[in-house]
Parts: C-alpha cells; structure tokens; sequence
C-alpha cells in the first residue's frame, strides 16, 4: 500500500506539472492575441530600409517589430535568434526613432552610436535605417 500512495503522488504530481504547462501557454496564446488585437488602434509609421539591393519604404506599426514587418512586406533581412540576443540583424539607424528595450545584446555605446537590432525594434516615429550591419557593429 505503501507503492501505491508513491505512485499516486507522482500521477497527481505529473497532472499538476501538465495542467501548469497547458495554463501557461493558454496565458502565453491569449497574450500574443491581445497584442495582435492591438494593432487596430496603433499608430503606423514610414521605415525606411537602405538594404544592399536598394532602398524600400515599409509601413510598420507600433506594436510590431521592424523585422517582422519587413518580412510582411517580402523583404528579406538577416536574422537570427529573434529575441535581441545577438547581433545577426544589426541596422543603423540613420534618422527617427526606435524602442529596442526588449534587446539585450548591445551596448550603451552601440546603442549610442546608431545600431538597432530590428528583431526587436519598434518605430516610434518615421525612421529610416541601413540594414545588414552586423560586420559594422564590431
């Protein structure tokens, strides 16, 4: 009897850890669809992109990334990690300005000389950036 009391402690141990699992990403869905529902009232603003092949214009909101808005608009940037956490989409910014709080990978000073990790930068006003400026950045 002594097993079996182990063995229902651990079932009841394992739908506690899957039911936590199951809730977390409910809370994680129902935030992205929230701020998905948000862009209806964000304010969309004019990014220029100087990439090697030329110069575009994309409309970004907001509330979404540059990177992400690029590739919605079929402009292929590099990138990587998608989190801020390495250098892979290093742009600079040229005119305007971003928030990239959510970056954790560059420094006061490259922040302060112009770089932008587009992954993780907003448009908080028209702006333009040279992008593909990860060699520059070191």
């Amino acid at each position: 009897s002594g097993e079996q009391g182990i063995n229902t402690t651990k079932s009841t141990t394992m739908q506690l850890a899957l039911s936590s699992k199951i809730n977390v990403s409910k809370t994680f869905a129902a935030k992205r669809a929230a701020r998905t529902n948000m862009k209806v009232s964000a304010m969309a603003f004019k990014v220029t992109l100087k990439t090697p092949s030329g110069e575009q214009v994309i409309e970004c909101d907001d509330s979404t990334y540059i990177l992400d808005a690029a590739e919605e608009a079929g402009i292929d940037l590099p990138y990587s990690c998608r989190a801020g956490a390495c250098s892979s989409c290093a742009a600079k910014l040229e005119a305007g300005d971003i928030d990239q709080s959510d970056q954790s990978f560059l420094d006061d000073d490259q922040m302060g000389a112009g770089f932008v990790l587009s992954c993780v930068a907003y448009p908080t006003s028209d702006c333009t950036l040279s992008t593909h400026q990860e060699e520059a950045l070191y």
